[in-house]
């Protein structure tokens, strides 16, 4: 459960069907990944994907694509790379992250990291990142987490691929972020977690990048679960800052919908 104010719009969060507060002295309650829609919300349906880390280290291992085994083997063994993480919310931490993560966002023309968020979390103690790094010290993959009592949730995540065209270098990021992701299920899991969740999965079939990542994320043998993000105004400044705030998301939405498209059609245009 994370409290907060912005704008003087007081704001609970709850996660995974924790039970709503007795003393609600907040504006707006959201619901993050319910099993079921919630009476009186609005509610959007939300797909993720999920590990049980309740599984032995080996049958986790084996639950992977053979590629994937191979990759994680050939980093850890081969590829000299340094593996760090932090639970602590330092500012200097959030701060690279960020700024990785930002620069390889900037990359793919999306929207960069919500540092508020992450020093909210931070001030709860409930946020975790890591990162892999080369020999030189460049970070190649980060990720960020939410730590809930026994389920781990992926915020952001970002591996540089496309801040390099040599071929050699992105399978080594490739590689990079696999191990990463296998360091971070091994850590969790002795510290008994018991479900790694990768924070989404994409439903649709029109978005070939997001398709690419569902591809990503399959390789670690979880499995899909439907779920549902919901929220409420309890007040009437929550109930009106809520209805311009879906408003906003929606606008955003359809704006980002048309920047893809008009992108699509120019890189068609230029390649003929």
């Amino acid at each position: 459960m994370i409290f907060s104010t912005r704008m003087s719009v007081r704001i609970v969060d709850l996660y995974f069907d924790e039970p709503i507060p007795r003393q609600r002295d907040s504006d707006i309650i959201r619901y993050h990944q319910s099993t079921a829609p919630i009476t009186g919300a609005s509610c959007t349906p939300f797909c993720t994907i999920v590990v049980d880390l309740t599984r032995s280290e080996s049958e986790l291992f084996s639950k992977m694509k053979s590629h994937t085994r191979y990759k994680i083997r050939r980093a850890s063994e081969r590829d000299d790379l340094a593996y760090e993480f932090s639970s602590e919310g330092k500012p200097d931490t959030i701060r690279r992250f960020a700024d990785h993560f930002d620069r390889c966002a900037s990359l793919k023309r999306l929207a960069g990291v919500s540092r508020q968020r992450l020093s909210i979390l931070a001030s709860h103690r409930v946020l975790d990142v890591s990162f892999v790094r080369d020999t030189a010290g460049e970070v190649l993959a980060a990720s960020s987490y939410l730590l809930t009592p026994t389920r781990v949730r992926g915020l952001y995540a970002g591996a540089s691929y496309r801040a390099t065209n040599d071929h050699t270098r992105r399978a080594l990021i490739g590689r990079a972020n696999r191990l990463l992701y296998w360091r971070d299920m091994l850590r969790f899991k002795q510290a008994g977690f018991e479900l790694f969740d990768f924070g989404g999965f994409y439903a649709g079939e029109g978005d070939a990048e997001k398709l690419r990542i569902n591809e990503f994320k399959l390789e670690f043998g979880g499995k899909i679960l439907h779920e549902f993000n919901c929220a409420i105004g309890v007040t009437l400044k929550g109930k009106i800052i809520l209805s311009a705030i879906q408003h906003r998301e929606r606008w955003l939405s359809q704006r980002r919908d048309y920047l893809k498209r008009v992108t699509t059609r120019q890189m068609l245009s230029d390649s003929l």
